[in-house]
């Protein structure tokens, strides 16, 4: 989906968008100062004298310039840095909002210089968007899905997502491509949380279901983080258990298989048995937990409270 994006906002919109779209496309849309990147063509030339007696002899000088629309280069330098990963995967797209303009000099023995500066001509930026942006809101054009609306406006206008709050945007990028696996079921789960509220709902029905989803959302990262204790005990008895076969293979060593014998007969033996069903159990409930969409969300808040410590 493509979104103009006003001068402010540009990360906020950023890590609110990409966990609802397949590929986000953005673009400044002519917002901002005009800034001169490249210079197409340069051409001196001789050329008529204009209807004047005054001048004697004229040259032309034809000059064709590229902008690039930004309302701040620095910042968008800075973004297309963070965003590198998404950028390179294909999630996230900035398509450059330009114009060329030409500009004709005559130059000649004369009383002055005469400028011609012909029309500017602009890209088209507005028809691959889907959304225009101000602050915080969002409004769809008037080709765009109903589905799409349905995803995009509440994310960006209304949706609570506290998991996102103090979240760098390149942390974000560098998570969301580590764990595709648990943020595409994060995005599957929003999207379809999302289709089951009604657009016909009225303004207060529509936010009532909208917090309830931000609750669900709470539920899930509380989940995830019991998990995440119980993986972390698992891992610690597992340890445990490594320590133990060392010592157990040593003491075999010096003692002989009397001593094996009594191990296996407590523990499975003594480097296997127990301590490999725990040491299976915990990398299989790792496995799965990060296809959990939960987990993606747990990582994100997660990264968020170290940055913020």
């Amino acid at each position: 989906m493509g979104i103009a994006v006003g001068p402010a906002d540009f990360d906020r919109l950023t890590q609110r968008a990409v966990i609802v779209s397949d590929t986000l496309l953005l673009s400044h849309n002519g917002h901002g100062a005009r800034h001169e990147i490249a210079t197409l063509s340069d051409r001196r030339e001789d050329a008529p004298a204009p209807d004047d007696p005054s001048w004697l002899r004229v040259g032309r000088r034809t000059r064709e310039v590229l902008h690039i629309h930004r309302p701040d280069l620095d910042g968008l330098g800075k973004w297309l840095l963070d965003t590198e990963p998404l950028l390179r995967s294909g999630l996230a797209w900035y398509l450059p909002s330009y114009s060329m303009r030409r500009d004709i000099n005559y130059m000649g023995m004369g009383p002055m210089g005469s400028d011609e500066a012909l029309p500017t001509v602009y890209s088209d930026v507005p028809g691959v968007l889907d959304f225009l942006s101000a602050g915080r809101r969002a409004v769809a054009q008037s080709d765009t899905s109903p589905i799409k609306s349905q995803f995009v406006i509440p994310v960006i206008e209304h949706l609570d997502l506290p998991f996102l709050e103090g979240l760098s945007m390149r942390d974000l990028s560098k998570i969301t491509v580590e764990e595709f696996d648990s943020y595409r079921a994060l995005r599957s789960w929003l999207r379809q949380e999302l289709l089951n509220v009604d657009a016909a709902m009225s303004a207060i029905e529509i936010e009532r279901e909208l917090i309830k989803v931000s609750h669900r959302i709470q539920d899930g990262i509380r989940g995830v983080r019991s998990q995440m204790r119980q993986t972390r005990r698992k891992r610690a008895v597992a340890v445990t258990g490594a320590v133990v076969g060392t010592v157990s293979a040593s003491l075999i060593a010096i003692y002989g298989p009397a001593l094996q014998s009594a191990l296996t007969a407590i523990a499975g033996g003594a480097t296997g048995g127990l301590w490999s069903t725990v040491e299976a159990r915990v990398s299989n409930s790792s496995r799965a937990l990060r296809d959990d969409p939960w987990y993606f969300v747990w990582r994100l808040s997660r990264s968020a409270t170290i940055g913020d410590a």
